[in-house]
């Protein structure tokens, strides 16, 4: 009986955790940062919108199997896992289209150019493409899933989303916390910092449903722009390295 009681006490005390946590930003980002609760990442992914304050996504199409036809770019590649398909909506009437999976090579396509000097696995990570419904570039993100199989806290996702001009966001990931936490994993990536020119512009939790953070001062293509990734960051799925 004993047993039984302290499970449950530890099962709700990691929920409690994982509901509550709240992921260390830099200092600037506690400044003028809009933080908003992530919506609709919970329960059945058939149809999931996902929504944080006044951005938010069409349904997400998922494929789940290997073979895939990403429909926006024609692109056909037979060993890409885990598919993504959905447009992601701004203020100001924005809008961007994007495509993206796990598990692709790079020799398959040429959508990889300017990106071979961050990509160190290509079997083990996520790649998507962001195309904006205007006049601004088009984006590729790249995203390496961590090989850590123990609590390494260096050892975290990171990634790089980059333009067809070579204006690039860093993806940071972290396992820090904001404040000490009970029950944490700290085999498991918490959460992503998104920075332009040295900068923090953006930090997306990945804990329990989400949370996002977005400056404020940022022009509207830039929040169209880190709003597509935080999105493509909270729906992805780690893909088992081989």
């Amino acid at each position: 009986m004993k047993i039984k009681l302290l499970s449950s006490v530890l099962v709700a005390a990691t929920i409690m955790s994982c509901n509550t946590s709240n992921i260390a930003v830099s200092e600037n980002l506690k400044q003028n940062s809009s933080v908003m609760d992530v919506n609709g990442n919970a329960g059945m992914l058939i149809n999931q919108k996902v929504s944080f304050g006044n951005y938010y996504t069409s349904p997400i199409r998922r494929g789940w199997t290997e073979r895939v036809e990403l429909g926006v770019l024609g692109i056909k590649h037979s060993k890409a896992q885990q598919p993504i398909e959905f447009t992601q909506f701004s203020a100001n009437n924005l809008s961007a289209d994007i495509v993206g999976a796990s598990n692709y090579n790079m020799n398959m396509f040429d959508l990889f150019k300017g990106l071979e000097q961050f990509i160190n696995n290509y079997s083990n990570g996520f790649f998507g493409v962001i195309i904006p419904n205007g006049k601004t570039p088009v984006w590729k993100v790249f995203i390496q899933n961590s090989s850590a199989t123990s609590a390494l806290k260096t050892d975290t996702d990171n990634g790089i989303a980059q333009d067809e001009t070579g204006n690039s966001i860093l993806i940071k990931g972290t396992k820090q916390l904001q404040e000490k936490q009970f029950l944490t994993d700290n085999t498991k990536t918490f959460g992503f910092e998104l920075s332009k020119n040295g900068e923090a512009i953006a930090a997306v939790s990945v804990i329990g449903n989400g949370k996002v953070w977005i400056k404020n001062n940022l022009n509207p293509e830039d929040q169209l722009l880190v709003s597509s990734i935080a999105s493509i960051l909270i729906v992805r799925r780690n893909v088992t390295e081989n």
